[in-house]
């Protein structure tokens, strides 16, 4: 799946930004809006990763400022300050979404911000059927953007000929397969940790709602009260869950596949999920550094080998 996507206006100066002014990048998902500007977003700011066995081809763009949260929590204060702080005249924004709820507000309230900061922009929707990536399931559109931004990105870090898992831990959390072509070949979802706590809260009598940040670290895999062991089965589950996605996917490779993971829970789960013949990366801003490529990359040489 291939093509330019469309670009226009919908606010701020006359004079569309160019891409010396600097790019930014927007993730909205169902839960927590992140937000990611690049100086340069087609250059590495950070040096390759060295090791014994590199994992890296290419470094990805990293942002030099950031901000998340809820939809709620920005539009109430810190996104048009933040904003108005960001050292650009001018602007390309890209956006992907996944909630469709958020989006329309969310972009206007970024439009008027900018406008009363007297920074002009241009805004990129980002679609599946322009993204610098082939997308070889049954329903192209349908899949998240937040996923294809993610797989734009694993295929610059991907060594060649070798395929790549990339997992986002978030609300959902999702298990893609990049072969080594660089094809999409689509994945696995499940429920968040935190999101399947909620769940039990609501459908059960007695079960405390699990909290954001209550498992940002590994449980005692035996809970010795109800609100630990409901922690440890949450926790656990899901590490099980994806080393047994992992390992699925895994047969289906014929060879070890790189393994990249992200999202806002993501850092805890990397040194559990490890296997024999393959070893796990955290790359903090995958999706948001996919977001700004996918910007960027629209007239460039495809990133994907075409299937064969």
């Amino acid at each position: 799946m291939r093509g330019k996507p469309w670009r226009g206006m919908v606010g701020g100066m006359s004079t569309p930004a160019s891409p010396s002014d600097g790019l930014l990048a927007i993730d909205i998902g169902n839960s927590r809006v992140k937000l990611g500007w690049f100086a340069n977003p087609s250059a590495c700011v950070s040096p390759p990763q060295t090791t014994a066995l590199p994992i890296a081809s290419s470094p990805l763009p990293e942002p030099g400022e950031t901000l998340s949260g809820s939809a709620a929590e920005l539009l109430a204060g810190p996104l048009a300050e933040w904003l108005a702080s960001l050292p650009a005249e001018s602007l390309q924004i890209a956006i992907a979404s996944v909630c469709p709820a958020i989006s329309e507000p969310f972009e206007t309230a970024v439009s008027t911000a900018l406008a009363n900061a007297g920074i002009g922009f241009t805004v990129l929707r980002l679609t599946n059927s322009a993204a610098p990536l082939t997308i070889d399931v049954e329903a192209p559109a349908l899949v998240g953007a937040d996923r294809i931004a993610a797989a734009v990105a694993a295929n610059c870090l991907r060594l060649a000929d070798t395929p790549v898992i990339v997992i986002d831990i978030g609300t959902a959390i999702t298990v893609d397969l990049i072969d080594s072509k660089g094809v999409f070949q689509g994945g696995a979802i499940l429920p968040g940790p935190t999101l399947a706590g909620a769940a039990l809260a609501e459908r059960t009598a007695l079960l405390p709602k699990v909290l954001p940040g209550e498992l940002d670290r590994s449980p005692d895999p035996v809970g010795r009260n109800t609100e630990a062991a409901l922690h440890a089965g949450l926790y656990w589950g899901a590490v099980g869950a994806l080393r047994e996605l992992i390992a699925r996917q895994r047969d289906r490779l014929p060879r070890p596949p790189q393994v990249l993971l992200t999202g806002g829970a993501a850092p805890g789960f990397a040194r559990l999920i490890g296997g024999p013949d393959y070893t796990v990366r955290h790359v903090p801003h995958l999706t948001l550094a996919g977001i700004a490529l996918s910007a960027t990359m629209v007239d460039t040489a495809p990133v994907s080998d075409p299937p064969t």
